[in-house]
């Protein structure tokens, strides 16, 4: 049997590695397969509780660890080992970072069409683990849709592969999709295959002003029966618009919004610019086109990172998550602001429209009791989406609120199909205990 590494054996490790406050008590920094098995089949002999670590940009979202003994760093498992551009798949592992795969596929014109918050520093395995997304989902789906291939190094340290590097049709369960979005509970991503696209040879940016919630609505209606294609539809709220300006004047006042992404070659990108000025005529005020390179690539990164909205250290900060049908985005958007209200939080909003999915940043001063009616708040809203099939997942909050309350909410029928399936992968429940599902 393979010794695992002397890592396992170091002192605590640096801060960087704590999760929710809590500090691992040991550091394993393994360089290849072999290594990481050892720790993991030495982690699980001695019931260890392992977290992986990437860049660690998505280790606030999930439940307060029951138990944080190793702290896996995955920093050496940053290559790229197999990539030919002209079949339009590339293999990478688990801790190579996104911008830099992207920054690597430019020079081809190809890219993974991927934007999820934390772009510039978030790995493929974080990811992948957390199946994250940005506005992009509109058009081109999560990483469910280009992950292809997949290795993976068992709790109990043996290696497994499923897919392959060949774009083809599944016979079968699609393991891929299964291991997409388990928070690091099933095994350990060792690398990845994934298919790729061309980049858009031509870009624009439209914000249009709306006429309170009542135009976003029609205004969604009319552009999702049009023959317009855009690759990202984001509607903003008035505090999400003003946060917007005070970065980067785009319009004067504020006021529900609507960006859309045009990418396809000029002369259809213009026709569609213009599509969208007559569709949208008597619903918004003038829309603002954006077409510098520079200025588009500013405007959509504050829409899809969350540094832009968490801005008052000082008070609590809390992201959601919500899950709906897209026919309910004006509803839910209501319900948001109730509890706003009840809450006298900040709201700063902003949904991707097509795909219902909505991120909200509440800000709010901690009271007595605020825990409960914070708790209270969340269980109505779950509540009120649980007939749609609707979730609401906090993905950021202080240790004080996740105390409260369970983050994911999952209906009960679905715990019970997840536990047994972490059960028959990591029967020692070593990998992440506590803060995926419970």
């Amino acid at each position: 049997m393979q010794p695992a590494p002397e890592s396992l054996q170091a002192p605590p490790s640096p801060p960087r590695f704590a999760i929710d406050g809590l500090e691992p008590k040991r550091l394993s920094v393994p360089g290849t397969a072999l290594e990481l098995g050892s720790v993991l089949q030495e982690a699980n002999s001695q019931g260890l509780a392992v977290m992986p670590f990437g860049a660690g940009s998505k280790q606030h979202i999930g439940n307060l660890p029951q138990r944080f003994d190793v702290a896996l760093s995955l920093e050496r498992f940053g290559q790229v080992p197999d990539y030919e551009p002209q079949d339009l798949v590339v293999k990478v592992e688990c801790g190579c970072r996104l911008a830099d795969l992207q920054a690597r596929l430019a020079k081809d014109n190809l890219c993974l069409p991927l934007d999820p918050p934390s772009y510039e520093t978030a790995t493929l395995g974080g990811i992948v683990a957390s199946n994250d997304s940005g506005p992009l989902r509109f058009s081109q789906g999560t990483v469910r849709d280009f992950l292809i291939g997949i290795s993976v190094v068992q709790p109990d340290g043996a290696s497994t592969k499923f897919g392959s590097r060949v774009v083809k049709n599944v016979t079968g369960y699609d393991m891929c999709k299964l291991y997409t979005g388990s928070f690091g509970t099933l095994g350990i991503f060792l690398d990845f295959f994934f298919k790729l696209k061309p980049l858009p040879p031509s870009e624009k940016t439209v914000l249009v002003r709306l006429r309170g919630l009542a135009g976003a609505r029609q205004a969604l209606i009319r552009l999702f029966n049009s023959p317009l294609t855009p690759l990202a539809v984001e509607l903003l709220n008035p505090a999400a618009l003003d946060r917007v300006n005070q970065a980067i004047l785009l319009t004067q006042g504020t006021s529900y919004a609507l960006a859309l992404r045009f990418g396809d070659v000029e002369k259809a990108v213009q026709w569609q610019v213009e599509q969208l000025e007559k569709l949208c005529g008597d619903t918004s005020a003038q829309g603002v086109i954006v077409s510098d390179p520079g200025e588009q690539a500013l405007f959509w990164r504050m829409l899809r990172e969350d540094a832009l909205w968490l801005v008052e250290p000082s008070i609590l900060q809390v992201k959601l998550k919500v899950n709906y049908l897209p026919s309910q985005l004006v509803e839910v958007v209501q319900k948001l602001e109730i509890m706003q209200a009840a809450l006298g939080a900040g709201l700063r909003l902003k949904a991707h429209a097509g795909s219902g999915v909505i991120r909200a940043y509440l800000s709010f001063e901690e009271k007595e009791g605020t825990d409960s009616r914070f708790a209270r708040q969340i269980h109505e809203l779950r509540a009120a989406l649980k007939p749609s099939r609707g979730t609401v997942i906090i993905e950021r909050a202080p240790a004080v609120l996740k105390r409260a309350i369970d983050v994911w909410g999952y209906d009960f029928k679905d715990r019970v199909v997840m536990r047994q399936i972490r059960q028959r992968f990591d029967p020692g429940g070593i990998l992440n205990p506590g803060r995926f599902v419970v």
